[in-house]
């Protein structure tokens, strides 16, 4: 059934000239060992680590030439685990801790809390950004083949847990977190990473590491140099900085968009679409193991439509599966346009022609402000559901919008790219609504991601914290009084969940349980990671917005109760004792 459904897929995708099947030989990355090849295959059988993350980041003892000549000569049934040893260095050798040289123990944003708990948790928030701090050992420059870190010139902050290196979009809410703390200088050295990734790659790798190349992120590179400009007024550096904008954006109008007639009218939008036929080496046993059943050309397209999954940030989501199978092995990425995706390069428009227009080339600043218009007009002509009253993604393989609530619906509010924004809240009010209707604001612990349960990370009940902060953005954005309202309300709680689950447990998580405030996140193919940058830097965020309002509860350090509604059930196991109990007492 799987192997029909993704040849049909690819058939009906071929026939609309949306996208060619995807060859196996596309492979992740150069490197035979980090990428693909009969050693990463033997070593990621092996089970060697749990996680398949952690081979990938070894580093070399040898040369890559003579570990292969090596490995070649193994026997078949020799140790391969003993191989590894004698040849590899235990994973994130090729990093060191580093402490932000700029930063301060006492960030200005302290003053404007009031709440003297949220001034203790802002703090341990600041105090994190030491611990985040990584630089790369000499020998990574010296000999970049014997690792499989991209190398960079500055130091920078990671996420955490097995997150060792950079990634892209997580960044963003690193950097709004470090100007919180008034840490320009780091934020200035880590965007010069990503230029010169720019300058190397033609964009910005998913993250810090060689089989994250063929993919990237959401492009996040332009508004964290806006983010840096609104900080600082440097327009001398965002000058310095244009032609890498430049560049990257180019290559996401060059590789990732796709025509869609709609009512007599073309319309060109982006989605995410990798060119990589083969399993992602961080996660080689679990893609092996989900296209096991497909001959090599449908594996070759389901580990494409994977990888085009992880570049969207949301690995995994049902947002990604082509109805009715609903698990990994029925993703679809590269057939579905993205409310996410076209906001944020709609933002990367306006920001292009802002910085354009200041610099003093008014027909740069033009052509790009044409650009966000007729970005504009395709992100209403096809995204918008005036039934639903919202923004949805589109389904190339249907030509439907898919109606399933989305965390991602209020990115185009965020990046003020619909029409008449300016002046006028009836489309506002409309989302808000609908968004009210469906219940979305009565969770206690932050906005889902969707509520759909699947087991996927990035499915109900997590929630995540780009997404609050982009929430928070658009609404405390809009003139109507209600939806700036629902802003504050949802930072408050936003950061009650966070505090909460830092008091009694001493941890940030990524990602934290909608239904039950203070509980960390669960679901998909890794344990919950603790860290974590951009839980740290969205929460300052909200304290330097908020300081002066939000009021943590003094009295309650534990879990609050879940939301009462029938797509948020507590847990089972939580109302285990009370059905023991019970049935003591009606059959003893």
């Amino acid at each position: 059934m799987v192997g029909k459904l993704v040849f049909a897929s690819i058939l009906c995708l071929a026939i609309t000239g949306v996208v060619s099947q995807q060859s196996p030989n596309a492979k992740p990355c150069d490197s035979e060992i980090f990428c693909y090849g009969d050693l990463l295959r033997r070593a990621q059988d092996a089970y060697i680590f749990n996680d398949s993350k952690s081979f990938v980041d070894m580093k070399l003892k040898d040369s890559p030439t003579n570990i292969l000549a090596a490995f070649r000569n193994l026997a078949p049934n020799a140790d391969i685990k003993a191989f590894v040893k004698q040849y590899f260095s235990d994973p994130a050798q090729d990093l060191e801790a580093w402490t932000p040289t700029d930063w301060k123990e006492n960030p200005a944003v302290l003053n404007k809390i009031k709440d003297s708990e949220f001034k203790k948790f802002a703090k341990a928030l600041n105090e994190l950004w030491k611990v985040l701090g990584r630089r790369m050992k000499d020998e990574v420059q010296e000999d970049q083949n014997r690792t499989s870190l991209i190398y960079v010139p500055n130091p920078f902050v990671v996420p955490g847990g097995r997150f060792r290196e950079f990634y892209y979009w997580d960044t963003f809410w690193v950097v709004g977190g470090l100007l919180v703390s008034d840490m320009e200088d780091t934020v200035k050295a880590m965007i010069g990473n990503f230029e010169a990734m720019v300058d190397r790659f033609g964009f910005v790798p998913n993250g810090g590491r060689i089989y994250y190349t063929r993919r990237s992120q959401p492009p996040f590179f332009i508004p964290m140099i806006n983010s840096y400009y609104e900080a600082t007024n440097d327009l001398s550096y965002v000058q310095s900085l244009l032609s890498k904008m430049e560049k990257e954006y180019n290559f996401w109008m060059n590789n990732r968009t796709v025509d869609i007639v709609r009512n007599g009218k073309t319309y060109t939008l982006n989605r995410y679409a990798v060119d990589m036929g083969m399993p992602r080496p961080e996660s080689y046993r679990e893609d092996v193991e989900t296209a096991k059943n497909l001959n090599p050309n449908a594996a070759a397209e389901l580990y494409s439509d994977i990888a085009s999954a992880a570049e969207s940030g949301w690995d995994f989501s049902s947002r990604w599966f082509n109805k009715p199978i609903g698990d990994l092995s029925s993703i679809v990425t590269k057939q579905i346009i993205p409310v996410d995706l076209n906001a944020i390069l709609c933002f990367n428009e306006l920001t292009l022609e802002k910085f354009s227009r200041m610099l003093g080339d008014n027909a740069k600043a033009d052509r790009y402000k044409r650009a966000s218009e007729a970005r504009r007009d395709a992100i209403e002509g096809v995204l918008w559901d005036e039934y639903e009253g919202r923004w949805l993604d589109y389904d190339l393989l249907s030509k439907k919008p898919r109606t399933d609530f989305m965390g991602s619906v209020f990115l185009p509010m965020w990046a003020k790219c619909y029409d008449s924004f300016k002046g006028n809240v009836t489309k506002e009010r409309k989302i808000h609504q609908a968004l009210k209707a469906m219940k979305i604001f009565d969770f206690a612990g932050g906005i889902p991601t969707t509520l759909l349960r699947s087991g996927q990370q990035w499915d109900y009940p997590n929630s995540w914290p780009p997404l609050q902060q982009m929430a928070v953005a658009a609404m405390s954005g809009s003139e109507a009084p209600e939806l700036k309202d629902e802003a504050f309300k949802l930072a408050q709680k936003w950061l009650l969940t966070n505090w909460r689950s830092w008091k009694s447990t001493g941890y940030m998580y990524e990602k934290f349980d909608a239904a039950i405030p203070g509980n960390p996140g669960r679901g998909g193919e890794y344990n919950v990671q603790v860290g974590f940058g951009w839980s740290n830097g969205v929460c300052l965020e909200f304290l330097s917005q908020y300081g002066d309002k939000v009021v943590a509860d003094h009295n309650k350090t534990t879990t609050g109760a879940a939301v009462g509604m029938n797509h948020n059930q507590t847990q089972v196991w939580t109302l285990l004792p009370l059905l023991l109990l019970v049935s003591f007492l009606l059959y003893r």
